[in-house]
């Protein structure tokens, strides 16, 4: 089979490696769609992980195969996955801290090499705790493209449920990429009044398009300043932080009512630094929160809210290519630019 393997810092090749064989327990997927992920890029682009490696965890196929003892599932079956799922049973379990568990940090799904995600490949095996604890069948009538949000909805789900966010509260988000436009529907679906802020023009339209009360520009405008005269002087309850540097921390604090929270989300990789005035913070008693990936809890309530379109995920697509275009992918989706949203990678299409 085809897959786009990383060889080292920034090299990604198309290739030829073998088609994973299931075993007891275990799923193969023939994979139709996987989402383009700024964490994969920045595994590949930084050098995070030790090569070879086949990335991808957005994914959604039909099964093809499987090993003794499987049920619930067979051939044909349409599926998306949930490449982590924690243990249950230990402290931070207990604690709800899932993405700290040692079970949940291992990847269960896998194209070949040390297991990485394996959906930039014709070819993904579901290793069996997965087949038991993330394997989430797709409903008739939902395409493989909608399917492959589950797992990015669940990451955003949980850090709106961190954050705290409720009815009628203001919320600002904080970029206006793929992810950004998914908290801030999120944040919508739980009665909150939300604005968006963005450098770029089309990010802002497609914020408004999406629900935003306002769409700041954050190089030309005072964001802050603009959240304040939208709230009646506070500021914002909560604001959400889908980019990063100093800059976008800033301009998230000084948007935010003293005593309100702040919520880092798109930070993952080690390295991504800003500076705050931490003297600032604790006088205005403003909380800083941190969300990672996914959780167990939201799991089946993100399925539900990308199969009954309760929020538009489809319309975020700006870019399919085929497997054979994911070095073009992935410099497509490496910087925030006009015109690019979120860019999957379609094994359905042609070379």
């Amino acid at each position: 089979m085809r897959a786009a393997v990383y060889r080292g810092r920034d090299d990604l090749r198309v290739e030829e490696v073998p088609t994973p064989e299931p075993g007891r327990g275990e799923l193969l997927l023939r994979v139709e769609v996987c989402g383009v992920c700024v964490t994969d890029i920045k595994k590949v682009r930084k050098g995070l992980l030790a090569p070879p490696r086949i990335f991808g965890h957005e994914i959604a196929g039909t099964i093809v195969g499987s090993g003794e003892g499987v049920s619930g599932f067979r051939e044909g079956d349409r599926v998306t996955l949930q490449h982590h799922v924690p243990c249950g049973a230990c402290f931070y379990c207990r604690e709800k801290v899932f993405a700290q568990c040692e079970s949940y940090k291992r990847t269960g799904t896998t194209a070949g090499f040390a297991p990485a995600g394996g959906g930039y490949a014709e070819y993904v095996k579901v290793l069996d705790w997965v087949v038991t604890g993330g394997a989430i069948r797709v409903p008739d009538g939902v395409a493989a493209e909608e399917a492959a949000f589950v797992e990015p909805v669940n990451t955003c789900l949980k850090a709106v449920r961190k954050a705290g966010v409720r009815k009628d509260q203001s919320v600002l988000v904080v970029g206006q990429g793929s992810i950004g436009l998914l908290l801030l529907q999120l944040a919508r679906r739980e009665g909150a009044l939300v604005f968006g802020s963005d450098p770029l023009a089309d990010r802002r339209d497609w914020s408004q398009k999406l629900g935003a009360a306002a769409a700041f520009d954050s190089v030309q405008q005072d964001v802050g300043d603009c959240m304040r005269k939208a709230t009646g002087g506070r500021g914002a309850d909560v604001t959400l932080l889908a980019a990063l540097g100093t800059p976008a921390l800033r301009q998230a604090i000084d948007a935010t009512r003293p005593g309100g929270r702040i919520l880092v989300f798109a930070a993952t990789s080690p390295g991504e630094i800003a500076e705050l005035d931490l003297g600032a913070l604790c006088v205005s008693e403003k909380e800083i929160l941190t969300s990672y990936s996914s959780s167990a809890e939201t799991q089946d309530e993100a399925a539900r809210v990308v199969f009954g379109r309760e929020i538009r995920v489809a319309e975020l697509i700006s870019h399919r290519l085929p497997l054979a275009e994911a070095p073009r992918a992935f410099e497509l989706a490496a910087q925030a630019r006009p015109g690019v949203l979120k860019v999957v990678l379609d094994m359905r299409a042609a070379p």
